[in-house]
């Protein structure tokens, strides 16, 4: 049995469940992503209908303030011709100023709370008609990303099962040396030779040793980056 062949294969093992466990590691996140977007929509609409029941609340008092108060204008303009000395006639125009200047600021909040009932009103309609599209769309992609992360987790069993039978077909002073050098080289330990040059970090390596790897069944390590280095026939 080739010596360099189990390595190779345990390597193409380690990939694949790096590969699956940067997946795994991803995946929560995206599903964790989709529930805040639909929490956050169902909770932007049930914010929005509180919100409006407020505007509603604040358009009736305005509404009642504002013919309160001209009530009492109108009172005091009847009022007017009544009066019989320049002083209570200057009190009477003071006081109906004064009510006028309030009657605007309340007929302006009441322009402001109608401006904002439409706008909200729209969104909230909006909102309100997308919501059931969206919740299934987030459901039904929520559901495929779960089946991913299930299929995934599967996957990873057996490749860890396939690993446990590859160990028992190495050294234990190579697989040491495998260990370290996949740890420092983030994953990679074992890289083909590409032309002349280490498949890891480019080094060029010498034509005897080139021959070496492509003719011979030994182990070669690069003396950069420390890699086995194989030839792939």
């Amino acid at each position: 049995m080739s010596k360099i062949l189990p390595l190779i294969e345990l390597q193409d093992l380690d990939t694949q469940l790096r590969d699956i466990n940067e997946l795994l590691g991803d995946l929560p996140k995206k599903v964790d992503k989709l529930r805040f977007e639909e929490e956050g929509l169902i909770n932007d609409v049930k914010e929005g209908k509180v919100r409006l029941k407020e505007i509603e609340l604040s358009l009736n008092k305005a509404e009642h303030q504002m013919a309160d108060l001209k009530e009492k204008i109108n009172k005091l303009k009847d009022q007017l011709s009544l009066v019989t000395s320049n002083k209570q006639y200057d009190a009477l125009t003071q006081e109906i100023e004064y009510l006028k200047q309030e009657l605007d600021e309340v007929e302006l909040k009441d322009l402001e709370f109608e401006e904002e009932k439409e706008t909200l009103s729209n969104d909230i309609n909006e909102k309100e008609e997308n919501l059931e599209s969206l919740s299934n769309d987030l459901s039904v992609r929520r559901v495929k990303l779960e089946q991913l992360m299930s299929e995934s987790a599967e996957n990873k069993s057996a490749l860890e099962k396939e690993r446990d039978k590859k160990l028992v077909h190495i050294d234990e002073s190579v697989l040491s040396r495998y260990m370290r050098i996949s740890t420092a080289r983030e994953g990679l330990a074992v890289v083909n030779l590409e032309g002349s040059a280490c498949g890891g970090c480019g080094f060029v390596i010498p034509p005897q040793d080139v021959t070496d790897i492509r003719d011979k069944d030994n182990f070669y390590n690069c003396d950069i980056c420390s890699r086995f280095i194989y030839y792939k026939k």
